[in-house]
């Protein structure tokens, strides 16, 4: 639960932590913003659903509730918009985060995906491998006939069963809309990644408000504590006297 949000030095500060980073990196940036008591390794801790409810509480205070979008249709290629609240977004947390079953006679237990294991599979060469690294990283444990098996034995049907499983068990980790198209009538699902959005979004505004720092810093010899100190209202008072 967020208490509070960032103010605006501290989301600049954020965005300039997490420029030129990878995306998982950059996601435990914002989440230090929506969880401020928590550290980095606490915070990479935190398994992904909990991770992106916390960032979409945390986009709810910053910009608001409602989303916009551009996607592609898979069939006609027509360009979408689409537009969304943030109540759609929102999936039930695990009420645990182990999860078992069996598959082919190997009997397997999972934890659930963290951001620290987002970060490590950045590295991957492809999707497969990034979904046996992953698997790899959340296996506690699988057996067949009481005996251990390595996650390179495991048959590719039983690794994504697994996967399936975890994406199961965090539907907040796995999110997708409903999107139609209204030119050639096809649907389908588009996934959405809440870090990304946000950090799309953080991006932007950082880079107009120091645009706005520029100009007044110009104009007036103020420094930029003193300009980020004045309310956004009195800021762009200012700015319309420069126009």
């Amino acid at each position: 639960m967020i208490h509070e949000a960032p103010g605006q030095t501290q989301l600049l500060a954020i965005w300039e932590d997490g420029a030129g980073k990878r995306a998982g990196t950059r996601a435990i940036a914002l989440l230090g913003g929506a969880l401020p008591g928590l550290t980095d390794d606490d915070l990479a801790a935190l398994p992904i659903g909990r991770r992106d409810a916390a960032l979409l509480e945390l986009r709810e205070r910053l910009f608001g509730s409602r989303f916009t979008g551009v996607t592609t249709c898979p069939s006609c290629f027509e360009e979408l918009e689409v537009a969304f609240e943030a109540a759609e977004l929102r999936r039930e947390l695990p009420q645990t985060e182990c999860a078992s079953l069996r598959v082919e006679e190997v009997e397997i237990e999972l934890r659930l995906p963290t951001g620290a294991d987002l970060i490590a599979i950045e590295t991957a060469l492809d999707v497969d491998a990034a979904r046996e690294m992953l698997v790899s990283r959340c296996l506690v444990r699988a057996t067949r006939d009481a005996r251990p098996v390595s996650v390179g034995e495991l048959p590719a049907d039983v690794v994504d069963q697994s996967v399936l499983r975890l994406r199961e068990l965090d539907p907040q980790a796995d999110v997708s809309l409903d999107v139609h198209c209204p030119a050639c009538g096809e649907a389908w699902r588009e996934p959405f990644d809440i870090a990304s959005y946000l950090w799309g979004e953080l991006s932007t505004w950082a880079r107009r408000l120091l645009g706005e720092v520029h100009q007044l810093a110009l104009a007036y010899g103020w420094s930029e504590r003193d300009i980020l100190s004045l309310t956004p209202v009195r800021r762009n008072a200012y700015l319309a006297c420069l126009q």
